[in-house]
């Protein structure tokens, strides 16, 4: 069975690692695989590098809206489905979902399905715009065979504006190499000095593209709060983003001193998660963070903006705690709370460990998929 995946960067986000996971994992003896994405981005070089996956560049394809160079990319992947007989279109993320489903559908591919990591519109958008973007799924919706969220509410988000009816929507939650977290922490204190931590203090981090969605500023500006109260924290924040130079020149004026690591992107994340011993994510919208279920795997307490999929992950108080989204105050606080109270950090580790069961696991998520690719077919 030939099946296309198509998401419009390669970074190290959530909806990348999965689809990186999906290629790797699904059955080369089922199904000839392909993927197409833009040439820019850290994951490119590995997912040019996946056994038996043909990959298809298209520089045109990129995450803001340039008329041109969108209907490049479209003439350009609809080209390469002409020439491959798909039997499966499957898209990720907004502006791939929307320009790789048409194409598919000019192609007549037979079956068109999108995962759904995050919805495109949200409360932070102009009400016009917000609009457009609903107008817009909705559309594209009437052609699609299946659309796949990775969080419960993500799907009633869906069926409350009205997307698609009940019966296109499919729950496949995020999965994980779970043996790959539950692993035995190797020699912290050497990755700690890799990192560029010299003392034993606790460490504060956030894994996160840094883009607006995720409000990277905000957790800065929480970082400092808790250095006010708490001099002895180390702070981590670990990706790369359009918000990059924004974070280092905001950086540049704290009053850290020297304690707070901006560590780019890593591939070491599990080894990073084991030093760590509170999780942050300070996004504004959300579909089902990869890094916190990676982070409670590991046992971590998670601080985390009640948005998205996030009550899905986090019961508040148990293992860990909920803010308000756009609050770096509510955040810190938290934060705070935990570093000051090491039973409770405790108990919260402990019960963040066994909040991630045998359902986030990768080989789940693979077997899932399967079932519905041949429901399908």
């Amino acid at each position: 069975m030939r099946v296309c995946h198509v998401i419009t960067k390669p970074e190290l986000g959530g909806a990348q690692l999965s689809t990186l996971n999906i290629l790797a994992g699904l059955s080369a003896d089922k199904y000839g695989l392909s993927i197409i994405t833009s040439p820019k981005g850290v994951l490119a070089s590995e997912i040019r590098d996946i056994k038996g996956v043909k990959s298809y560049f298209v520089p045109s394809l990129a995450r803001n809206i340039n008329p041109i160079a969108d209907i490049i990319a479209f003439i350009s992947i609809y080209s390469i489905y002409s020439a491959n007989n798909y039997a499966i279109v499957h898209t990720h993320s907004s502006k791939a979902g929307i320009i790789g489903r048409w194409a598919a559908r000019f192609a007549k591919v037979p079956h068109i399905v999108h995962t759904v990591h995050g919805w495109p519109f949200n409360d932070h958008q102009n009400p016009i715009l917000k609009g457009f973007y609903i107008f817009l799924e909705r559309l594209t919706a009437k052609f699609t065979t299946r659309i796949i969220c990775v969080s419960e509410k993500d799907l009633e988000t869906g069926l409350r504006h009205r997307i698609a009816p009940k019966d296109k929507f499919v729950l496949i939650k995020y999965g994980i190499p779970l043996a790959k977290f539950r692993r035995p922490p190797g020699n912290s204190a050497e990755k700690r000095k890799e990192l560029g931590v010299h003392n034993r203090d606790p460490i504060v981090g956030m894994i996160s593209c840094l883009k607006p969605q995720k409000s990277p500023v905000d957790y800065i500006k929480a970082c400092i709060e808790i250095y006010k109260e708490t001099p002895n924290v180390n702070f981590l924040l670990i990706g790369d983003g359009v918000l990059k130079k924004r974070c280092k020149e905001i950086l540049a004026s704290t009053p850290l001193n020297g304690r707070f690591i901006f560590a780019g992107w890593r591939r070491d994340i599990s080894e990073i998660l084991d030093i760590l011993d509170i999780a942050v994510l300070t996004s504004k919208w959300e579909g089902m963070p990869i890094s916190i279920i990676e982070a409670l795997c590991k046992g971590k307490p998670a601080v985390i903006t009640d948005v998205g999929g996030a009550r899905e992950l986090v019961r508040d108080k148990v293992n860990g705690f909920l803010t308000c989204p756009g609050s770096y105050e509510d955040t810190a606080k938290k934060v705070l709370t935990l570093l000051k109270n090491k039973e409770q950090l405790k108990e919260m580790s402990k019960r963040a460990s066994l909040s991630i069961d045998d359902s986030f696991d990768l080989k789940n998520m693979l077997n899932t998929l399967d079932k519905l690719y041949r429901s399908l077919v």
